[in-house]
């Protein structure tokens, strides 16, 4: 499955321009960007579906699937899903990358990760499965305390117990954050760039840091955008995953100036 000359992403500069002197190997430089670049990145996205939304569907019911069969043997699915999660969406920034340049875009860029940078790519997933078994032991731990509290103050247990929940959630949401903005530049900073995991992850976080205004117009859209696609039993995700990925590597190219 190919794809025509069209470029969902920002047009890129003509040969010789010193600009994408970076794209492969060294560590890049990061920009601000205005915060309504967050909006501009989902447009891309669907940019990116559209060029080629046979594939995009094709390449998420793979996915999806990969990960409910893995998801099926316990605790070693869930490990193994989340390993191999950066190493597809490794594979799927080369897939986006092809379609800026107006390459042949196929299902062959689910698994392009496995390749000379998987190594880094499961580190990345790693630390990223670290990161959240740590957050969700902490948010698990919290909740046992306030739900020891509850026990105590008898009269006023279930209203404790009530209050504590969307408290856990705000708690959870806030310790993911880093985590999320440690590894949404990553995988394409591994692969472009033949950065190690965790300096990438690094360079990663700061970059978002810069950003975070930006993120947060996208954060707030995306979960608009997420509610709707889970309406339809899911359906919806077909869409928005295709969407998630382009969005991804248009920040890529946008922050790092990847042009």
């Amino acid at each position: 499955m190919t794809t025509d000359d069209h470029n969902p992403f920002e047009a890129a500069p003509p040969p010789g321009d010193d600009t994408t002197a970076s794209l492969d190997g060294g560590e890049p430089d990061s920009r601000s960007v205005a915060a309504g670049q967050g909006v501009e990145w989902l447009r891309q996205g669907w940019q990116a579906f559209i060029a080629a939304p046979g594939v995009w569907v094709v390449i998420t019911l793979l996915w999806v699937i990969a990960v409910v069969v893995l998801n099926l043997v316990p605790l070693f699915g869930m490990i193994a899903a989340t390993l191999l999660a950066m190493v597809t969406v490794g594979g799927l920034m080369t897939g986006c990358r092809a379609l800026s340049r107006g390459e042949p875009f196929g299902v062959a860029h689910l698994w392009a990760g496995f390749g000379e940078r998987i190594n880094p790519l499961l580190a990345l997933g790693g630390w990223y499965l670290l990161a959240s078994l740590a957050i969700g032991m902490l948010v698990v731990l919290l909740s046992a305390i306030s739900a020891g509290l509850a026990g105590v103050a008898a009269v006023a247990g279930l209203a404790v117990l009530m209050a504590a929940i969307p408290a856990m959630l705000i708690i959870a949401v806030m310790l993911m954050a880093p985590v999320l903005m440690a590894v949404w530049f990553a995988p394409a900073l591994v692969v472009f760039h033949d950065m190690k995991a965790l300096d990438a992850m690094r360079t990663s976080f700061f970059a978002s840091l810069r950003n975070a205004p930006a993120f947060v117009v996208f954060a707030l859209l995306y979960v608009v955008l997420a509610v709707l696609a889970s309406i339809p039993a899911m359906l919806g995700w077909l869409l928005l995953l295709p969407v998630t990925f382009g969005a991804m590597y248009a920040s890529y190219r946008d922050v790092f100036d990847q042009r």
